[in-house]
């Protein structure tokens, strides 16, 4: 008897230690990630809200899928494709790979592959800017 309450009480953490998706990755997944400010290469070229060139966002699925939609002069475009997350050093950036909408991609490489910097649970960092392209900042929608 007090080996199948032992492993009652013990299975969560078991099942929690087996899953092959870090908690970080859940807070992650399903969520909204919005595009809140855009800088340039000039000075003072940051730019918000409204102000900014085109409204963005990302959604993330928890089956590793993504969509994307930009709007610009009224106009809605969508991409789609599956994500990853990869680690550089001490850096955690999310992979996307595009399927659709590949005129979406903001990337320095020309593939169909994006790459975020995850700033923390709550924030992501584009990576276009390293080859002048822009700056671009997502915040999670709650």
């Amino acid at each position: 008897m007090k080996t199948l309450l032992s492993l009652i009480l013990f299975l969560p953490f078991f099942v929690k230690s087996c899953s092959d998706t870090t908690s970080d990755e859940k807070d992650l997944s399903a969520q909204k990630w919005e595009l809140v400010k855009m800088t340039g290469s000039m000075a003072n070229s940051e730019k918000s809200g409204e102000e900014m060139e085109w409204q963005e966002y990302y959604l993330l699925n928890e089956d590793q899928t993504f969509e994307k939609y930009r709007e610009r002069n009224n106009n809605t475009k969508q991409a789609s494709g599956t994500y990853k997350y990869t680690t550089a050093g001490e850096e955690k950036y999310l992979v996307l790979t595009y399927t659709k909408g590949l005129d979406l991609i903001g990337n320095c490489t020309g593939d169909n592959k994006e790459q975020l910097l995850v700033q923390s649970d709550q924030s992501l960092s584009g990576t276009w800017n390293a080859c002048d392209g822009p700056g671009l900042e997502y915040k999670k929608v709650n």
